[in-house]
């Protein structure tokens, strides 16, 4: 239940925003302060059956009131490649992956170059740290072609141009449970939130987490599977036969067909334990021994890449936040007749 509403909007705009006061009051986020911002766009080139994308509100970064029109706006080029996820569901992994079979298996640039900051860079960055004088925008158009680009944005939220030029995307979603306890760490870890797991759940479904709601988010791009420039896949999928995967990929991209030397060197780079010990994908160091930016209270539990475990939430979500989840779940994908295995396959 919204408490207060303040609408944001301009006639010549596809875009609107509203702030909202947290239903549980619970944030104390400084990016948020007392206030979450939420926004929709009328974006009528989705190829989906919704009558009203209006009516899609979306929980955003503070800096994009200052920064989406940018963002909205950005030039994209034809060959463009984006990797599209909702928070800590395999997005740097994709992005690893992405990048070497889009750069001829280039792994000693891969381990000599930052994948963030040089190689594929987030789009809304601005948005979450407007503040940073970092622009990935402007440093994109130095970039040369093909570019790999990130983004946690939802499906109506994203660069307009991207549906005018039927830009690749590659979109990787994870299981909700999982999602939620290593959102949770990280965000803690980055001491941009205080609160308790439980409490952490509540916002989650009350939709007051970055980028929620985290429904209508995965299954946006799960309808959209079957278009021509989408690639859906799951973490899950990834951690049960990666080596699928990523020929899919290769496929999807256009790219000569990988051999088994090629197959089994791109496993070994992109296996777990070599992804955490990588000080170019793996940002824990970096954001650790940092003092900019200042928002941040870096814990010293931090870790960027944590467990990486499928079903690792039994561990730390109650039976209770179990059953209040499954509740949720079963609630919004059964409008559409669809099972949780449908997306995720057996869990």
């Amino acid at each position: 239940m919204v408490k207060y509403s303040e609408t944001m909007a301009d006639d010549k705009r596809t875009y609107e925003m509203r702030e909202i006061q947290p239903v549980s009051g619970i944030i104390d986020d400084n990016l948020f302060k007392t206030k979450i911002l939420q926004m929709t766009n009328k974006n009528h080139q989705i190829p989906l059956d919704l009558v009203d994308w209006s009516s899609r509100w979306c929980t955003v970064p503070a800096g994009s009131k200052q920064h989406y029109e940018t963002f909205y706006e950005t030039e994209i080029r034809s060959d463009d490649v984006f990797v599209v996820t909702f928070p800590k569901s395999g997005t740097t992994w994709v992005q690893e992956a992405l990048w070497l079979l889009m750069n001829g298996l280039d792994f000693e640039k891969a381990k000599a170059e930052d994948l963030h900051s040089q190689r594929s860079l987030f789009l809304e960055f601005k948005c979450l740290h407007p503040d940073t004088i970092n622009d990935p925008l402007a440093k994109s158009q130095e970039m040369t072609s093909p570019r790999l680009f990130k983004s946690h944005m939802p499906v109506h939220l994203l660069p307009r141009r991207i549906w005018e030029k039927k830009n690749k995307i590659v979109y990787c979603a994870r299981n909700p449970k999982d999602v939620i306890v290593s959102l949770y760490h990280f965000q803690s870890g980055l001491g941009t939130h205080r609160g308790s797991l439980d409490e952490f759940v509540e916002d989650f479904i009350n939709s007051e987490i970055l980028y929620t709601p985290f429904w209508s988010h995965v299954f946006d791009f799960w309808q959209l599977r079957h278009e021509s420039n989408v690639f859906f896949t799951s973490y899950e999928e990834m951690q049960r036969n990666l080596s699928q995967v990523l020929v899919k990929l290769n496929e999807f991209l256009e790219k000569p067909p990988l051999t088994q030397i090629h197959l089994n060197n791109l496993l070994n780079h992109l296996n777990f334990q070599n992804m955490k010990n990588n000080q170019t994908v793996n940002l824990s160091k970096a954001l650790a021994s940092s003092t900019k930016p200042s928002r941040f209270n870096i814990q010293s539990e931090f870790r960027f890449i944590r467990r990486g475990i499928v079903g690792s939430y039994k561990d730390e979500l109650s039976i209770d936040n179990q059953k209040k989840l499954d509740k949720w779940t079963e609630e919004y994908l059964g409008k559409f007749n669809v099972k949780l295995s449908d997306i995720f396959g057996n869990l």
